[in-house]
């Protein structure tokens, strides 16, 4: 049985986990984020650390023994993301959306789904269907105007959920550009 302390305790569940992920962040400490592949590892890394983060590629190892090249869709990731909220009350919570899993409107929907379970963050790419884990080779990108209309949606349709925005561009030129367009769009975090 794992026993909470008083601080984590404190639940961050709810539309607004988002906001006391942005309050954490604002600490400018660093937060580490622990990769978990299932529910009882999110309960072994929560025990040392305050956040977790809940791994495409873990998850589709671990639940299907396959790996992460598309896989894994929009109802996994937050049925799973969910299980691990519920386990988890006190922790910080990303979660991997691959590129959203589908379009803008797929997107926005799984994006508000988490939101709505209580998830504190997602992290969302910019590659190309079908997608490939961001370790592969062999990835191709959106174009930048397709994932920026992605990532607005998304954006302009939550209330809380803190939004990380990945570039898999391997070029690093452009890996830049696309971070400083991603943060003009309103993304809260960047990942190049």
């Amino acid at each position: 049985m794992i026993q909470l302390t008083e601080k984590q305790s404190q639940s961050l569940t709810g539309p607004s986990a988002g906001d006391a992920f942005r309050q954490r962040i604002d600490q400018k400490r660093l937060l580490p984020l622990i990769g978990v592949y299932d529910v009882f590892s999110a309960l072994i890394a929560s025990r040392k650390f305050e956040g977790v983060f809940c791994s495409g590629y873990s998850y589709a190892a671990s639940a299907y023994g396959l790996p992460d090249v598309g896989y894994v869709n929009w109802r996994d990731m937050t049925d799973w993301a969910t299980k691990v909220r519920h386990a988890l009350p006190q922790a910080q919570i990303l979660v991997d959306v691959d590129d959203g899993f589908g379009d803008q409107l797929v997107a926005s929907n799984t994006v508000r789904n988490l939101e709505a379970n209580g998830l504190s963050a997602v992290m969302m790419e910019d590659q190309k269907r079908p997608r490939k884990c961001g370790h592969f080779e062999g990835k191709e990108i959106l174009p930048l105007e397709v994932y920026l209309t992605k990532l607005v949606t998304v954006l302009e349709s939550r209330r809380s959920i803190f939004v990380l925005a990945r570039t898999d561009a391997t070029d690093p030129s452009e890996g830049l550009d696309r971070a400083v367009a991603y943060a003009e769009s309103g993304a809260d975090g960047l990942m190049v």
